[in-house]
């Protein structure tokens, strides 16, 4: 080939080059505005959905619907909480995962989104991979109860009943396998290094009802549940998961102060949409959900939970999911938990 064919065929191939180029700008260009419009939309089309893995009436739903009403308020849409329950949660967060990225299907959720991901080996979803968070909305402790009847009255008493290796003394409930509860009680066998016999329910008002009928000396829950019995005198707080004490039960020690420095299980609220979806959807989103919980009538939703708000942007969320997965993915080998 002479210099000049050579000379043609390059210049064809930077023409070409261009062309394509230019092509490629302009998809991006047109993909970019469809976003932009889409955000600018945002949230005409509404509504908007707060899909919870957990039947109503629980703690997580009431919050919910508190923060709802007043999203819909701020955002001028209606807001709805649409109930998915079963499968720890799993039903719920493979719903939105799968829905369309256009920020009206919105996850309301606690850490079992984590913990979900750390006990199962075969989700029909990626936690990290295909959803980002919006909003972490606050956190709801756990508390470690028991039967007014049973033999210690602190912490270190149950874990100096029987031997180091043997569990039969050690019997606790939970709300089920891979339960919240579950898991703050297999970090404290970790960190204590001694055995316990787990009994797990199917959901948390079943343990409670046997805890305080006797059958079950001890419990793990969150403190939702059992705050009612506590006061009550049915049962007897022993220590709480959280890393401060409750103004609610302000006698009642946390783990990290009987003995375990640094001990934290609470279990977080926190919001989330399919990862593609837009960031300037996102932000209307958790900029009304921050307003929200300015509203006095989802602080005082929230205290009735025994929780608390700790407002926090999507990224810190998304740290927070990353970090559980890790820790549980540990717990979950070290304990050798396996799912039901």
């Amino acid at each position: 080939m002479n210099n000049k064919n050579e000379k043609a065929v390059r210049g064809i191939r930077a023409i070409g080059s261009l062309v394509a180029g230019a092509r490629l700008a302009a998809v991006a260009v047109a993909l970019g505005a469809a976003c932009t419009a889409q955000a600018q939309d945002f949230p005409a089309k509404g509504p908007i959905r707060l899909v919870v893995g957990f039947a109503p009436g629980g703690g997580t739903d009431a919050i919910a619907r508190a923060v709802n009403t007043r999203m819909g308020e701020v955002l001028r849409q209606s807001v709805v909480v649409e109930n998915r329950s079963g499968a720890g949660g799993t039903l719920a967060a493979e719903h939105v995962a799968k829905s369309a990225p256009d920020g009206y299907t919105v996850l309301f959720t606690l850490n079992n989104h984590s913990i979900n991901q750390a006990l199962y080996p075969k989700l029909p979803y990626d936690t990290e991979r295909d959803m980002r968070g919006v909003t972490l909305v606050g956190s709801l402790p756990q508390a470690f109860a028991a039967h007014p009847s049973a033999s210690a009255n602190s912490l270190k008493e149950f874990l100096q009943l029987g031997a180091k290796n043997d569990p039969k003394q050690r019997i606790y409930a939970s709300g089920g396998v891979g339960s919240p509860g579950h898991f703050a009680a297999a970090y404290l066998e970790s960190l204590a290094g001694v055995e316990f016999t787990h009994i797990p329910y199917r959901g948390a008002g079943p343990a409670i009802g046997d805890v305080i009928g006797g059958q079950v000396p001890y419990i793990l829950s969150t403190l939702t549940g059992l705050l009612p019995h506590i006061k009550a005198g049915k049962l007897k707080a022993l220590a709480l998961t959280s890393s401060e004490r409750s103004s609610l039960l302000p006698n009642v020690p946390t783990i990290a102060e009987s003995g375990f420095a640094g001990y934290d299980m609470d279990s977080w609220i926190g919001t989330f949409v399919p990862r593609a979806t837009p960031a300037a959807v996102i932000r209307v989103l958790h900029e009304a959900t921050l307003e929200a919980l300015k509203a006095q009538v989802v602080r005082d939703r929230v205290e009735a939970q025994a929780g608390r708000l700790t407002p926090g942007s999507g990224e810190k969320l998304d740290a927070i999911v990353a970090g559980d997965i890790k820790r549980y993915s540990a717990i979950v080998r070290e304990r050798n938990i396996k799912a039901e």
